[in-house]
């Protein structure tokens, strides 16, 4: 959280939030307090304002306040300060005035820090953009965590309250397209959360009425009422990837994408020998011996002139597919038709997820606000670190944030990421369609063949060009 000046100016705000921080109440009479700049209220609010003063910085944002939370039970109170105090001197160090506590009056343990807004160092203002957290605090704090064999610090998204693209829409003139409204907010929901609860708390954190249901032709469903409408939405009716079946394996599936991976911790690892063979399915064999017969026995002619050069061209546009062919299900590990189809319908459902994800941006193009807050954005990145109007521009942000439908935040970052995926499945349909259509005229050629007798000629020529097939196809 930042601590703004008050709207008379000053720095009213900073001086309570260190007050409230260093209240003897609730840190055990001031025992449960530390920081690098004095453990009085008067003494720490003093330090800040001369930090300021000394680089001429009193504007704008005085400081901020951070919060760290231990669920209940999970740790005592030393080892909850020695891990506030920690993360202050790893994240924070010299650079910042700043004071810490361990507040004890609830059931679960937490600690509070403010620091200044302006580094004492090199009088730079404190920047903190969306996504910071996972790049540059969440590496420390999961160290600090790991030392004192706590579960790793989460940040919590889930205290500002969410505005969905329906509310969004139901504001604005027109009439909306509910189904493709409530497929966007589906959409943000899934890749925010982690089972169904928590699915559940965040469409209601956006205004929806959600019921629970069973029918005896669907099974089990959500009815999904959004702000604004007068009929909910069953989600049977809402397509595939949005029933109850569909959104549950989704939740586990999405949840997150944005967020920058953790790796597992090891306690032991076993790796036995393995048998590694060359194994080539038939299914992939059958492309290389057509790689293998355009190549070698098509244009081995004794008189070249007899070569008909629009069949040459058009075998050698048909290698090329073949050699893609091959290398997809190969590196997609499909060795049957039957895979080949089942793993179409997966590329599709991804299409389609894809699809209403980029829908959620595109219907915002055309908003004003949503057009000043990606401009305000795209100034922010090229603003030089010593400008403090950064802080202008990220108070402007969070006033159009509290208008903007909450998944902006996600999808205004992700929108070119999502086009990229796109042409990829798009390329694998277009690889998944020509093999079928290959596999398809293989199967009528063969059904052909088996209503012809076809005489059984054993000559040396024939039993040569076998033998090389043999030795390329090993190869």
């Amino acid at each position: 959280m930042n601590i703004k000046q008050g709207k008379r100016g000053g720095s009213r705000h900073l001086y309570n939030s260190i007050r409230y921080v260093l209240n003897p109440k609730k840190t055990g009479d001031g025992i449960l307090v530390g920081g690098n700049v004095g453990t009085v209220t008067q003494e720490v609010y003093r330090a800040m304002l001369d930090t300021k003063e000394d680089w001429d910085k009193p504007d704008g944002r005085q400081g901020y306040h951070f919060v760290i939370s231990f669920k209940p039970g999970e740790t005592d109170e030393q080892t909850a300060y020695d891990v506030v105090k920690e993360f202050c001197e790893g994240y924070l160090g010299d650079k910042f005035d700043y004071v810490f506590s361990i507040h004890n009056d609830h059931k679960h343990m937490h600690g509070h820090i403010v620091f200044n807004s302006v580094n004492r160092e090199d009088g730079y203002k404190y920047r903190y953009e969306n996504g910071d957290w996972e790049k540059y605090i969440q590496p420390i704090t999961d160290k600090i965590c790991i030392r004192h064999d706590l579960s790793p610090l989460e940040f919590d998204k889930g205290k500002r309250k969410g505005r969905s693209y329906a509310q969004w829409e139901a504001e604005k003139d027109g009439k909306p397209n509910w189904k493709k409204i409530i497929h966007a907010d589906i959409d943000y929901a899934v890749g925010q959360t982690e089972n169904e609860g928590q699915f559940l708390g965040l469409m209601k954190s956006m205004g929806y009425k959600i019921r629970k249901g069973e029918s005896r032709k669907h099974g089990t469903y959500f009815t999904f009422l959004a702000p604004g409408q007068t009929r909910g939405w069953r989600s049977y009716n809402l397509g595939q990837g949005y029933t109850y079946e569909d959104i549950q394996p989704r939740i586990r599936k999405e949840q997150y994408t944005s967020v920058y991976p953790r790796s597992p911790k090891i306690n032991r690892c076993v790796v036995g020998r393995m048998s590694v063979k060359n194994y080539i399915p038939e299914f992939q064999k059958k492309r290389i011996r057509k790689i293998y017969f355009i190549t070698y026995r098509r244009w081995d002619a004794d008189n070249p002139y007899a070569v008909d050069q629009r069949a040459l061209r058009k075998s050698l546009l048909h290698i090329d597919r073949l050699y893609e062919d091959i290398n997809y299900l190969i590196q997609s590990g499909i060795q049957s038709y039957d895979a080949l189809l089942q793993w179409e319908q997966e590329v599709l459902y991804a299409e389609k997820s894809l699809n209403n994800q980029k829908y959620s941006t595109e219907f915002l193009q055309e908003d004003d606000e949503y057009q000043e807050y990606l401009g305000l954005k795209a100034e922010l990145k090229k603003m030089p670190e010593w400008d403090d109007r950064f802080e202008e521009i990220l108070d402007r942000m969070e006033e159009l944030e509290k208008s903007l439908p909450d998944a902006v935040y996600k999808e205004s970052e992700k929108t070119t990421e999502v086009s990229d995926a796109l042409q990829k499945v798009r390329a694998e349909k277009r690889i998944i369609r020509h093999i079928k259509k290959e596999e398809q005229e293989d199967q009528l050629m063969r059904t052909s063949w088996r209503s012809i007798s076809v005489p059984n000629f054993g000559t040396k020529e024939q039993k040569k060009h076998k033998g090389e097939e043999k030795t390329w196809l090993k190869k």
